[in-house]
């Protein structure tokens, strides 16, 4: 099966980003997207329409003025068995995300997929006390869940934190360590903040979940980088 993350950026990458979801949607079982606005789900659902998919409210977020959502969407191989959100970090008018999950049945079992838009300030994505408790709270709420788990999105953590090292030491591959991926952001990214971050976005997976492939291609359909994986469980 093949699953990609990407951080939407409430679709302001335009042409490109619809033409990439084009281009992917024949070859690809599930999208899971961050900042995604309740217009940009319905644009979404449009390009998707052969898709199943949830979407999750978030609250409006005052820089850009529209809901800051989640969506998902799954294609006829899986099964959507439940899906829900859950809460990590306490929600602010410019700074705001949560979890959104699904538990999936395909041919190979059931198997969960969390979708994470992470707290984002601080802007430098280092540990801070409501990162690290972050971490635990996806950590603690997957733990209990039978089956393979994979877990992505927009972490909004650099690479060396030990918010990251939490899910290593929970007995998660850490797929950006392991496939020695050097960046999740791009040029629309260090434009746009006039500082060069090259991590932000994280893809962890249990140890049932065979890993066929993993890549972050460069592109700019976003100021983040969509995170493909090609897996079995």
């Amino acid at each position: 099966m093949r699953i990609i993350f990407l951080n939407s950026w409430f679709g302001k990458g335009g042409k490109p980003l619809f033409d990439f979801l084009r281009s992917e949607s024949s070859k690809t079982d599930i999208f899971c997207f961050m900042e995604v606005s309740s217009n940009l789900f319905n644009k979404y659902s449009t390009v998707l329409s052969d898709f199943e998919s949830v979407y999750d409210e978030g609250m409006v977020l005052k820089v850009f003025g529209v809901n800051c959502g989640q969506a998902i969407f799954v294609n006829n191989k899986a099964t959507l068995l439940s899906n829900g959100k859950i809460q990590i970090y306490r929600q602010l008018k410019n700074d705001m995300g949560f979890v959104q999950y699904v538990e999936l049945k395909s041919s190979g079992g059931r198997f969960w997929v969390g979708s994470v838009d992470g707290k984002t300030r601080p802007g430098d994505k280092k540990d801070t006390q409501t990162r690290l408790k972050q971490s635990k709270k996806i950590i603690d709420f997957f733990k209990d869940k039978k089956g393979p788990k994979i877990i992505g999105g927009d972490f909004n953590l650099d690479f060396g934190t030990k918010s990251v090292r939490m899910f290593e030491e929970a007995g998660y591959k850490n797929l950006i360590r392991d496939f020695k991926i050097e960046n999740t952001r791009n040029e629309l990214t260090w434009k746009q903040f006039d500082t060069v971050q090259h991590f932000a976005d994280f893809c962890f997976t249990s140890s049932e979940v065979k890993v066929n492939s993993f890549e972050v291609p460069y592109m700019e359909i976003s100021d983040h980088l969509p995170l493909i994986l090609d897996f079995e469980v």
